[in-house]
């Protein structure tokens, strides 16, 4: 195992389950200092992250440390932007849903299910924003996959070629997902964002436990 491997394999889902823990701790006091420092968690992940893209992008596309069922989730080897925002609006309506009958008696909790109209516009406009790009990205990963499978193989000069180019794409869609979350956040209240983060960390924690489950039973 070298070493960008070994990162995401042992070091970053240990710090998403100690993330968690700060994020559900601190929840009742939840300020920007801790949205920073969660922020700055996920930014050293992704640093980590790009330097084996650089130094090996067909490394970090096989994405070998992940399960098959992250592999399976995978857009252009990490999750799709998109999928933050989704997941803030699922977050938000199921709040919403439990707590109609005291936002009607004008109770306000403060949390995800109670987004100002402001709010869900910025979400609005940053989500249209982000599907286009991902449109882009998608565009130029299919760039980089065209010829690769053709019975005629490519020559090693164009072969290297696409593995750089690979690397470009990779990196491009790792800027959207950290831009995208650092987006978000920026829009959220501090307890609405320890919501969404805490939420997002219950996503990726659940999907790696079933996956590893799920691969041990192939095994």
């Amino acid at each position: 195992m070298n070493s960008g491997e070994s990162t995401f394999t042992a070091v970053w889902p240990r710090q998403l389950r100690r993330l968690r823990r700060e994020l559900r701790l601190g929840r009742a006091s939840a300020d920007r200092a801790l949205i920073d420092r969660a922020l700055l968690q996920y930014e050293s992940f992704f640093v980590a992250r790009s330097a084996v893209a650089r130094t090996d992008p067909v490394l970090a596309f096989a994405a070998p440390w992940a399960t098959a069922l992250e592999r399976a989730a995978h857009w252009v080897a990490g999750w799709r932007p998109n999928s933050l925002i989704h997941l803030l609006y699922s977050e938000s309506s199921l709040r919403f849903e439990s707590q109609l009958a005291d936002i009607l008696m004008g109770v306000h909790s403060g949390d995800l299910g109670d987004l100002s109209a402001a709010q869900l516009a910025r979400i609005d406009e940053l989500q249209r924003r982000t599907v286009r790009e991902e449109v882009e990205i998608g565009a130029e990963m299919a760039s980089v996959q065209e010829g690769v499978a053709e019975p005629f193989p490519l020559s090693d000069a164009e072969m290297e070629e696409k593995v750089a180019a690979l690397g470009r794409v990779i990196g491009r869609a790792d800027e959207l997902r950290l831009r995208t979350l650092r987006e978000v956040l920026s829009i959220l209240e501090p307890l609405q964002a320890v919501d969404l983060l805490v939420a997002a960390a219950d996503l990726e924690i659940g999907m790696r436990e079933i996956g590893l489950e799920h691969d041990g039973e192939r095994g």
